[in-house]
């Protein structure tokens, strides 16, 4: 059981699973599902990494799933593969580089599945993964690698059009985002290949061969306006604009998820709200956002009522997550091309009581990034060196939760506002 573990978190890239978070074991929930098309929850799977206590041991169904989401037929064929194969190595401790990548895919698991914003840390972190195990190839400038999305909104397929007819192998791939989990192989003498995108956001599309990332380029897939959605494997439920857009705030009520067949029960969905791609991009040099949040959903498992506010950058993204006051050690902070864990800094400015409205804010101010709850500085991270610009914003409710009062501004001058 052990050996399937450290395989699955080596698969996964996410460092030591002492460290993963509710959201990764969401996460990792999903992807499971993708790749097997059998939901394991994240309640199940906590219990079998033994963060939550039970004496008793994984159902012969569940052993299947792990191995199959490892590509084995089923436990037994792990097993015997285990018994015939050399000890696994221990994973090797994670840089600085690799925490990046790992903490963007804990509030990346927040968002979405597949939201593809972190690209800087994939690309940085990908450099030297990629030189390992693959064979030589021809120079990037023999490669030809672009993309024309086919519409407007979400969902939305995406047309790349790819020369890697010069590739010393067969093996090529095209990947949507940083995330190498969503990779699909190409034909090496093809020129056309399609992909779905089913949230928007900023992406980094790559040309691999082998493991070698030939050619890349970035991908803006826009929201047509406010974009509402039920996360669920393998795709979302979209919302009827009806059910959370009103005058002076947006927000879902319990009564439109469960409209939509999803219980609220015993694991409440997250619920996204998206605008991406409909305002003139604002430089983070200079800038000031401001809104307020409110968790609309208590009961349950859902204590830590956790939301998020992100705003969607043509680098690494500008993110803040809320909680209960209890469940502060779960949050995690993304900025000016760094990420901030609950587990060891000190976040308890962002457990709040979340059943009314909070105000949250950043701004940028003398090179730095500041963090604002109910009017309070929060927290600060260093502004970084990167001409970062706020294409679109996310707001994330595990549950369901309402925003109002939505204000970006570029210096003196009005960028984005609503309700």
């Amino acid at each position: 059981m052990e050996a399937c573990l450290r395989a699955i978190e080596k698969k996964l890239g996410w460092g030591d699973s002492s460290d993963w978070t509710g959201t990764d074991f969401q996460q990792l929930s999903d992807r499971i599902y993708e790749a097997t098309k059998v939901m394991l929850s994240a309640s199940t799977l906590k219990r079998v990494w033994g963060r939550v206590k039970h004496d008793g041991k994984p159902a012969t169904s569940t052993l299947d799933t792990l191995a199959a989401f490892l590509g084995y037929e089923n436990w037994r064929s792990f097993v015997v593969a285990q018994q015939q194969a050399a000890p696994m190595e221990p994973p090797a401790k994670l840089g600085r580089k690799k925490r990046l990548l790992r903490w963007g895919l804990v509030i990346v698991a927040l968002v979405s599945i597949g939201f593809a914003t972190y690209y800087r840390g994939g690309k940085e972190d990908g450099g030297g993964d990629n030189e390992v195990g693959t064979v030589a190839t021809a120079s990037p400038d023999d490669y030809r690698f672009s993309s024309e999305p086919v519409t407007r909104g979400i969902p939305n397929s995406v047309i790349f059009t790819y020369d890697a007819s010069r590739a010393q192998i067969d093996s090529v791939f095209i990947q949507q985002s940083w995330d190498p989990m969503r990779q699909e192989q190409v034909a090496k003498d093809g020129h056309k290949h399609t992909s779905v995108y089913y949230e928007p956001g900023f992406y980094i599309a790559k040309l691999l061969v082998g493991q070698q990332v030939v050619k890349e380029h970035p991908l803006l897939i826009p929201s047509n306006g406010w974009l509402g959605m039920i996360n669920r494997a393998p795709r979302p439920i979209y919302l009827k604009p009806a059910d959370y857009l009103h005058p002076d705030h947006m927000g879902a009520t319990t009564v439109a998820i469960e409209a939509n067949q999803v219980s609220l029960t015993p694991d409440p969905p997250m619920v996204k709200y998206y605008n991406v791609g409909n305002f003139e991009p604002v430089s983070i040099a200079d800038f000031s956002f401001s809104a307020r949040v409110r968790n609309d959903y208590a009961a349950g498992n859902n204590a830590c009522q956790f939301s998020q506010v992100m705003l969607i950058t043509d680098g690494m993204p500008i993110s803040l997550l809320l909680s209960s006051k209890g469940c502060v050690s779960e949050l995690a902070l993304m900025g000016g091309g760094r990420s901030v864990s609950g587990k060891h800094e000190d976040l308890s400015a962002f457990g709040v009581d979340l059943s009314d409205w909070v105000t949250v804010g950043c701004r940028s101010v003398d090179g730095k990034l500041v963090y604002e709850v109910n009017g309070s500085e929060a927290y600060v991270l260093p502004l970084g060196p990167e001409p970062v610009r706020i294409v679109g914003m996310m707001f994330l409710f595990v549950g369901t939760g309402s925003v109002q009062a939505v204000r970006l501004q570029e210096g003196d001058d009005t960028a984005y506002r609503a309700f």
